[in-house]
């Protein structure tokens, strides 16, 4: 037997499994968050900034303009982030960008800004998915019904 058209054989086959598992994992939908940029370079301008929701200690939502939703995440936990009714902007410009040390300011008893990782722009429809995903709002999709008790229905046991 030829061990070298095996061994070549095997290799192969090996190869090609892992080319399949790759190209399938790349295309796999079942991770909602694979069409959000984590790593966004977005800015935002200060002034158009309108409101904001905290999803968890380190991402949130801002929105600004008229309903033009920016997923946010931070360098480090802000805990103050839930519970602080006003957002304070810390740049050395007019947009809240991820580079040049930008940060947000949660509570009016915090010294230092918490500085900002990353700022995606994302359409409306990736807004509510992602606050769906957080537990901010309820889902919009319908559920399936209980189904109804018929009168009559009932089965009976046959000796």
């Amino acid at each position: 037997m030829n061990y070298k058209i095996l061994y070549f054989s095997i290799l192969t086959l090996i190869t090609s499994c892992i080319t399949v598992n790759i190209a399938m994992a790349e295309n796999d939908d079942s991770g909602h968050e694979s069409d959000l940029d984590f790593n966004g370079s977005d800015c935002i301008w200060i002034r158009s900034i309108r409101d904001y929701t905290p999803l968890d200690d380190r991402t949130l939502l801002i929105w600004s303009g008229v309903s033009r939703p920016y997923f946010v995440r931070l360098n480090t936990a802000s805990h103050e982030m839930r519970s602080g009714i006003a957002m304070r902007v810390e740049s050395r410009d007019d947009r809240l960008c991820p580079y040049g040390g930008d940060g947000l300011i949660f509570s009016r008893y915090e010294t230092f800004p918490v500085t900002v990782r990353s700022i995606s722009r994302i359409t409306k429809d990736q807004a509510e998915d992602i606050m769906v995903r957080y537990g901010k709002k309820e889902s919009g999709e319908p559920q399936t019904p209980a189904p109804k008790e018929v009168d009559g229905a009932e089965v009976e046991e046959l000796d």
